[in-house]
């Protein structure tokens, strides 16, 4: 619909037949129209269409445009900024403003004040029998009431103060528990997603780096805070810098593919193992992120506050491989200087000692918990 729409000598009628032709396609069946107001020359025409689904046929919600027109002496014409259009689909925006106005014309809102919320009277009958039963219902019972309340939830709808407001009368203990619950349910599906990135082939470096951004507990309680800042030297960009806990000084971790190839090879000459020529490479480089950061400790002191004295550095690469592979990995690391590797099953086993802390094993969490 465009914004000049028909000529000045056209009616009121004329209008709502153009309103119709411009909302009609094969999606929409049945258009109700009622004018809301009338000139002389600001007009409202309400457009109600049923909404079919393309698939089934069916109908499936309501929308509804209202539209402002103006008549002038040049014509009709549309004025889509003081339009508006609802939505009968969820949420249901027509079927609130129609609660709403039903509420405030039967007077039900009188002297009322604040933020109201209208259900209609048998939805209203249940929630009192619920909130009666209340305290008679075990404890375990009322867990899975609020697991349904909770699931049931609009979180587009929710804001964050909401919450804050509602468990501000709550218990210490239940906000601990609470807490705890969502942690433990936050940690379980971020190493249940890096296991199905470890077992994806398809799985990039960027991928594993990003995920253990996000979430960078699963180094261990070691280290105390991940940095942002992954420019440290001219020429290179590290993966992460972290802070240790026990002393605040600086260690390097290195992500690298999670390949399934041996990290060692065996030499059946010498009986003895040695790095891949997978794993070689990605020494030399940490190698010398060692060099070029020690390098730069002076300026990294005075820009930042930090001090990379014999700054360390962890490579996390690979797959655990049989148990004479994880020996020789063990060995190696035992030789080596300033520089650790280790597999991501070993780094899961980490993510999921520090889940542990939290009193549930990770297998546990969605069987103990109700919701």
């Amino acid at each position: 619909m465009k914004t000049g729409m028909l000529e000045p000598e056209n009616t009121i009628e004329d209008v709502k037949v153009r309103i119709q032709k411009s909302y009609k396609n094969p999606n929409v069946g049945t258009i109700t129209q009622a004018v809301l107001k009338e000139g002389p020359i600001a007009f409202k025409v309400a457009t109600l269409m049923e909404i079919i689904n393309p698939r089934t046929r069916e109908f499936h919600h309501y929308s509804l445009k209202i539209d402002h027109i103006d008549r002038t002496k040049n014509g009709w014409f549309h004025k889509p900024d003081k339009s508006v259009r609802l939505e009968g689909k969820e949420p249901d925006e027509i079927n609130k403003l129609f609660k709403f106005l039903s509420v405030a014309y039967n007077n039900q809102l009188d002297k009322v004040s604040g933020e109201l919320h209208i259900i209609n009277a048998s939805d209203y009958k249940k929630l009192e029998n619920i909130i009666e039963a209340i305290p008679n219902i075990a404890d375990i019972d009322k867990l899975y009431l609020v697991g349904n309340i909770l699931s049931s939830l609009d979180a587009e709808s929710s804001s964050f103060s909401d919450f804050v407001n509602i468990l501000k009368e709550s218990k210490a203990e239940t906000l601990n528990n609470i807490a705890a619950a969502s942690k433990m349910i936050e940690y379980s599906k971020a190493i249940n997603r890096l296991k199905e990135l470890l077992e994806d082939n398809a799985t990039t470096e960027t991928q594993l780096q990003k995920h253990l951004e996000i979430n960078p507990w699963m180094f261990g309680s070691e280290y105390s805070e991940l940095l942002p800042r992954r420019n440290w030297t001219r020429d290179d960009q590290l993966d992460y810098m972290l802070r240790k806990t026990v002393d605040d000084y600086l260690e390097i971790v290195e992500i690298k593919t999670a390949f399934k190839e041996s990290l060692f090879l065996h030499d059946p000459s010498h009986d003895s193992y040695y790095p891949s020529s997978k794993l070689s490479p990605v020494l030399g480089q940490v190698t010398r992120y060692i060099e070029e950061v020690e390098r730069n400790r002076d300026s990294i002191i005075a820009i930042d506050g930090s001090d990379p004295l014999k700054i360390r550095a962890r490579i996390i690469v690979g797959r655990d491989g049989n148990q004479k592979h994880q020996k020789a990995l063990r060995n190696f690391n035992a030789h080596l200087y300033r520089i650790e590797v280790i597999t991501y099953d070993q780094l899961i086993k980490i993510a999921e000692r520090v889940l542990s802390m939290f009193g549930v094993l990770q297998s546990e969490v969605e069987e103990d918990l109700p919701f």
